[in-house]
């Protein structure tokens, strides 16, 4: 899908996902009362003493690094405009000369921006590598990397993975729910532009290894309306489903309408409704896409913010007020791999008593 589309066109879908985000931002709160939200499990006080341990020696390292921040900012303020006023001098005179347009003065000014929040970017790196090992821990027999992959090489046949040259990830989650092996990772992929490098994606990636394969190719996509899902260019017929919200926010293409319906039950669609707006609330989230083939579950959240990045620098670090987002983000992730295995359990255990009782009529 997206590998084959020219830039024109992933401009345009780019264009209906940000439109798509704030229509549902705005329909967000007409959701019901009991709609279902992720249930987190309490922090036990060994927990709790356990991160209050790593995270006290954090204090100082914080302190340090907010000190740097603000003497970084006054310095960017008193002397900031004799780095960019000679910048925008000279695209000036390179845009009256008639030369090709230069972003020198924009370049400097991102260069100084970044400057100022480098200490900050290194608390909450620092910060990460404490954490989220110990919340997975509680979680499961999950391991937390801060640099490496999913395995792309997998899912490079998917309709949902664009053409990339290059790629940046970072919170490499890997582990097991009951036998279904996952990996997780923030990633961003770009590809070579004729002046600059592109990016064709940007987000979250989860990669599924079901202990089963999938009886049929299905793709469940943003819903971009008529216009942009014939843009999209999936060929599949698209499957009806009996959800609202869910119809409001994806479009769903199958070969195999019946097994669409059975692999997308309620549970699976009130999950993904889920995760998809939490992506867009605390990651400032553009879409989800889910495609089932194979054994693999692909699963593409593109969003334009950091998804563990919660932590405030301007906060003493026994503060934990941040831990429950944290939380929040790792259960969905791993909540949504839950929900699959057990519906697709609970379904072959119906499908086989089916069958025995089938048998034992036969025999009768």
């Amino acid at each position: 899908m997206d590998k084959l589309m020219s830039p024109l066109l992933y401009s345009l879908k780019q264009g209906f996902e940000a439109l798509k985000s704030i229509r549902n931002h705005i329909s967000e709160a007409n959701l019901p009362a009991d709609f279902p939200r992720a249930e987190l499990p309490p922090l036990s006080e060994d927990a709790k003493a356990e991160l209050l341990q790593l995270l006290a020696p954090l204090e100082a390292y914080r302190i340090e690094k907010l000190e740097t921040k603000l003497s970084r900012k006054k310095w960017a303020k008193r002397l900031g405009w004799l780095v960019c006023l000679p910048a925008l001098v000279f695209d000036l005179i390179s845009l009256a000369s008639n030369n090709d347009p230069t972003i020198l003065s924009l370049i400097v000014l991102a260069g100084i921006l970044m400057w100022v929040q480098l200490p900050e970017m290194q608390y909450k790196r620092h910060y990460k590598y404490k954490i989220l090992p110990v919340l997975l821990k509680k979680l499961g027999d999950y391991r937390y990397s801060p640099d490496s992959c999913v395995n792309l090489d997998s899912v490079a046949d998917f309709e949902l993975m664009p053409r990339f040259s290059k790629q940046q990830s970072e919170d490499h989650i890997r582990g097991k729910v009951e036998d279904i092996s996952f990996e997780f990772c923030e990633l961003t992929l770009k590809s070579r532009g004729s002046k600059s490098d592109k990016i064709q994606f940007k987000g979250g990636v989860v990669i599924m290894t079901m202990p089963f394969s999938f009886e049929s190719h299905t793709v469940v996509s943003q819903d971009y309306g008529t216009l942009g899902n014939t843009m999209a260019g999936i060929k599949k017929p698209r499957v009806k489903l009996e959800s609202v919200t869910f119809e409001a926010m994806f479009e769903v293409y199958s070969h195999d309408q019946h097994y669409a319906r059975y692999l997308l039950s309620p549970a699976v669609m009130e999950r993904l409704v889920e995760l998809e707006q939490l992506f867009r609330k605390t990651a400032r989230g553009s879409g989800l896409s889910i495609e089932f083939k194979a054994n693999k579950v692909l699963i593409m959240a593109s969003y334009f913010g950091n998804l563990f990045d919660t932590v405030d620098i301007n906060l003493p670090t026994h503060d934990m007020s941040k831990i429950p987002q944290l939380q929040q983000e790792l259960v969905l992730i791993t909540g949504i791999i839950k929900q699959l295995k057990l519906d697709y359990l609970a379904a072959q255990n119906l499908a086989t008593q089916q069958t025995l009782e089938r048998i034992k009529t036969i025999a009768s």
